[in-house]
C-alpha cells in the first residue's frame, strides 16, 4: 500500500513539473500529495518544521493538527504545544486549518470570517458534522434542553465512535419515550467545562438519571479521556456551552461492575482470578481506590513454565508478587500511550506501557482488549503473564540487563546450576561494557577455562542478600572466594564496589539480589606490604615504611589508603627538605602518615568537578581534584597520581609523583628541638 500510495504521489509531482504550473513548495511534498489523495481538506500541510522549513499564514484564528502519518489519527490544538515527533513508532506532521467557527476570505491571510454562536445540538450538525449523535437526539427532551437550555458541556464521539457496539448499548441509545433518559444522555454533562480546567481523575454527574459520573483524566502531552474515550477536538464554543469531540461512544463506570466484579465473572480470567483470592486481593479491588489492572487471559497462564505454575500454587508470596506486578495505582488508558510511560506496580518493581506501530504493549505482553471500564478503574486485557524479578532466578534476570556476557561465561563454564540453586547471596554482576575493557588474554582464559569464570563468579557474589540500605562506607563483604572481601565505600555520586561503580541497584530476584556493576573485580592478592615489595618504582617509600616502624600497619587486615610518592618523587626532594623528614624515625614516619589515609578511598567515587577533602593519619588534610580532562588526579593541587586505584587486601595504593610536605609536621620538629 505505501509503494503504490509513493508511486502516486511522485507521478502526481511529476505531472506538476511538467504542466510548468506556479505551486509553492509543499506542493511537492509527498505529504501534501498523500493528502490529496485521502481528501483531506487543509489551508496548508506541512511536515515538522525539522523536515521543512515552511511556516503557516499570519492571520488571526489558525489552529494546528497534529497526525499520524498513515493513520489519520489527529491531535488538534493544546496537544500539539508539546509536540512528539513520533506517535506510537510514526511519524507526525503539523497541518494548520482555520478553528472551529472561522472561515477564509478568498483574499488576506488567517481566517477573519465569523458567523454567531449556535446551540449546541445546531453546532455539532452543521459546523462538526456529527451528524449520528444528532441523528440520536431527534425528538427527545434532551434535544429540546440541548437547544434552548444551558448551559451545557457534551462529550460528542465521531460518527465512527459508534460502529461496533453492542446489541444492548445500541437499544439503550435510543429512548423508550420522549422523556426517558438514553445513553446519550450518559455524554452530557452541567456546566462549561473547558478543557484548561480539566483535572486527573476527576469525576462529574452526567443527565443520565442524574447521578452517573464521567471520569475526566488527564495525561502527559495534553492527551484528555473521558471514561477512557480520548477528546481529539476539544472547546468547541456552542452559544449554550462547550462540546469536546470523543473517538467512541461512553457508557456509565458501572455498567459492568467494580473490578473484583469484571475479572471474576469472565471465564477468560479464571487463573488470574484464583490468583488474586491466593494473594488476598479480591477486597481491595473492591472498594472505592482506583487501580489500572494489566489481566492476563488462561492463555496466558498456560504458557507459564511449569516451575512457575507451582510456585503460584504453593508459595503465596510468589502468588502475591506477581499478582501485584500486574496492578498499578490511578487510571491508565490506551490512549496515553502516545510516548513510552513507567508505571510503578502494586509490586516493588515498574511495567513499560507503550504504544508500537501494531498496538499498545505493557513490557513485552500486548494488549489484546483495552479499556475495560470499571466503576474503581480500568482492565486492559494481555497475552502474556508478567513476571517481577522477584520470583525470578538470578541468570533470567540477569539476561533482561546489559549483562549477557556474564550469562553466557556462566552457562559456557557450566555454572548454571550453581548460580540459580544460591539462596540468600548477592551478585555484583559486571555489565557487558566491564567484560569488553578487559585485556584480550583474560577475556580468552574466561571463556576456555572453566574454572577461571567460577572463581570469577565466586569473588562477585557476597555471603548474605545485601540491598543498598544495608551498605556503608569502609564495609567489608565476605566472598565465595574465601579468604577475599569486597570494599565498600559511598560517595556524593553514588557507591563503588573495590573499583567499580554501582550502576544498577537492587534488584532482587528468588534468590538474593542483583547490582550490576561497570568494572570486572579481580581479587588483590598481595597486602599492601607486598604490593610495594614488587614495585621498584616504589623502593624508598618501603625502605622509609621500614626505617618508620609502620611495617605491621602495612600488613595487618586494617584498611587504609596510601598515597605512596615514587623514587624519583623522593629524589626532587630539596635538600632541606630531605635533611628535616628523612633523617629521624620521627620525621619519616610523620612524613609518611601525611600519605596515608584511615579507610578505603579509590578515586572513581569522587566527583570530577568538586574537591575531596580528607584528613591523613598525621592530621593535614588531603585535597583530591581532578584536571579539566577528568582523568588526572592532584592532590593538593601539585601532586599528580601517576598510578590509581591498585588494591590490596589491606586498602588501596595511589601513586603519586612528588613528595606531599606538611607545615605542621615542621612545626612539630622545631618544637622537639627547642626542648
Amino acid at each position: 500500500m505505501d509503494c503504490i500510495i509513493n508511486f502516486l504521489s511522485w507521478s502526481l509531482v511529476l505531472s506538476l513539473v511538467t504542466s510548468r504550473k506556479n505551486y509553492n513548495y509543499h506542493t511537492y511534498s509527498p505529504y501534501y500529495q498523500y493528502s490529496k489523495l485521502r481528501n483531506i481538506r487543509s489551508i496548508r500541510q506541512i511536515t515538522d518544521d525539522a523536515m521543512m522549513g515552511d511556516q503557516p499564514d499570519s492571520g488571526p484564528n489558525i489552529c494546528k493538527i497534529k497526525e499520524v502519518y498513515g493513520t489519520g489519527e489527529r491531535f488538534y490544538q493544546g496537544f500539539t504545544d508539546k509536540r512528539p515527533k513520533r506517535i506510537c513508532d510514526r511519524p507526525t506532521f503539523i497541518r494548520y486549518t482555520c478553528c472551529t467557527g472561522y472561515s477564509r476570505e478568498e483574499t488576506g491571510k488567517g481566517c477573519p470570517i465569523t458567523k454567531p454562536l449556535t446551540n449546541i445540538v445546531e453546532t455539532a450538525g452543521d459546523k462538526l458534522f456529527l451528524s449520528k449523535f444528532v441523528a440520536l437526539l431527534t425528538n427527545t427532551e434532551l434535544e429540546e434542553s440541548l437547544k434552548f437550555d444551558g448551559a451545557f458541556t457534551a462529550f460528542v464521539p465521531v460518527d465512527e465512535g459508534f460502529l461496533n457496539i453492542s446489541y444492548d448499548d445500541r437499544e439503550r441509545l435510543h429512548p423508550w419515550t420522549f422523556n426517558a433518559p438514553s445513553l446519550v444522555h450518559y455524554h452530557v454533562v452541567k456546566g462549561r467545562h473547558s478543557y484548561s480546567k480539566f483535572r486527573k481523575n476527576q469525576e462529574i454527574p452526567t443527565l443520565y438519571y442524574g447521578a452517573k459520573d464521567v471520569r475526566i483524566n488527564k495525561y502527559a502531552y495534553g492527551v484528555v479521556t473521558v471514561n477512557c474515550a480520548r477528546i481529539i477536538m476539544p472547546d468547541q464554543p456552542a452559544s449554550n456551552g462547550i462540546i469536546h469531540v470523543i473517538d467512541r461512544m461512553i457508557k456509565p463506570l458501572d455498567s459492568i461492575g467494580d473490578l473484583a466484579e469484571i475479572l471474576l465473572k469472565q471465564d477468560r480470567f479464571s487463573k488470574f482470578s484464583q490468583l488474586l483470592y491466593k494473594a488476598n486481593l479480591v477486597k481491595m479491588l473492591q472498594g472505592d481506590r482506583h487501580f489500572t489492572i494489566f489481566a492476563p487471559n488462561d492463555a496466558a497462564f498456560d504458557r507459564l513454565p511449569k516451575i512457575i505454575k507451582e510456585k503460584i500454587l504453593t508459595e503465596r508470596k510468589v502468588a502475591e508478587a506477581i499478582a501485584k506486578y500486574h496492578i498499578v495505582k490511578g487510571v491508565h488508558c490506551s490512549a496515553s500511550t502516545i510516548m513510552t510511560w513507567g508505571l510503578n506496580t502494586l509490586h516493588s518493581g515498574s511495567l513499560t506501557f507503550r504504544c508500537k506501530f501494531n498496538g499498545n504493549y505493557v513490557n513485552e505482553a500486548k494488549l489484546l482488549t483495552e479499556d475495560i471500564m470499571a466503576g474503581n478503574g480500568v482492565v486492559h486485557v494481555i497475552d502474556k503473564v508478567l513476571l517481577p524479578d522477584s520470583v525470578k532466578n538470578m541468570l533470567e534476570i540477569a539476561e533482561t540487563y546489559d549483562t549477557k556476557t556474564f550469562v553466557e561465561l556462566a552457562r559456557n563454564a557450566g555454572l548454571t546450576d550453581k548460580i540459580q540453586t544460591k539462596k540468600d547471596v548477592s551478585i555484583f554482576v559486571p555489565n557487558d561494557d566491564a567484560f569488553a575493557a578487559l585485556p584480550p588474554e583474560y577475556m580468552a582464559s574466561l571463556r576456555e577455562q572453566p574454572g577461571i569464570v567460577e572463581q570469577m563468579i565466586d569473588y562477585h557474589t557476597v555471603l548474605g542478600s545485601f540491598t543498598t540500605d544495608k551498605l556503608r562506607g569502609n564495609q567489608l563483604l565476605d566472598t565465595e572466594l574465601k579468604p577475599t572481601k569486597l570494599k565498600v565505600s559511598v560517595f556524593m555520586n553514588g557507591l563503588t564496589i573495590d573499583d567499580a561503580h554501582l550502576v544498577i541497584p537492587d534488584i532482587e530476584s528468588n534468590n538474593g539480589v542483583l547490582h550490576v556493576i561497570d568494572k570486572v573485580l579481580v581479587p588483590p592478592g598481595l597486602n599492601m606490604m607486598e604490593l610495594l615489595n614488587v614495585d621498584e618504582e616504589l623502593s624508598m617509600f618501603k625502605d622509609y615504611v621500614k626505617k618508620a616502624g609502620l611495617t605491621e600497619k602495612f600488613t595487618s587486615d586494617e584498611q587504609i589508603t596510601v598515597f605512596a610518592p615514587s623514587n624519583e618523587a623522593f629524589k626532587k626532594m630539596s635538600n632541606y627538605q630531605k635533611k628535616f623528614f628523612l633523617e629521624s624515625e620521627s620525621g619519616i614516619k610523620m612524613l609518611l602518615e601525611r600519605h596515608m589515609v584511615n579507610g578505603v578511598v579509590v578515586s572513581i567515587g569522587m566527583s570530577k568537578d568538586a574537591i575531596f577533602t580528607i584528613p591523613s593519619i598525621q592530621s593535614d588534610s588531603l585535597n583530591l581534584t581532578f584536571d579539566s580532562d577528568e582523568t588526572t588526579l592532584r592532590i593538593n593541587k601539585l601532586s599528580k597520581g601517576v598510578t590509581l586505584d591498585m588494591l590490596a587486601t589491606n586498602g588501596i595504593l595511589i601513586k603519586i609523583d612528588r613528595v606531599l610536605v606538611c607545615e605542621s609536621c615542621k612545626q612539630v620538629e622545631i618544637k622537639k628541638e627547642l626542648l
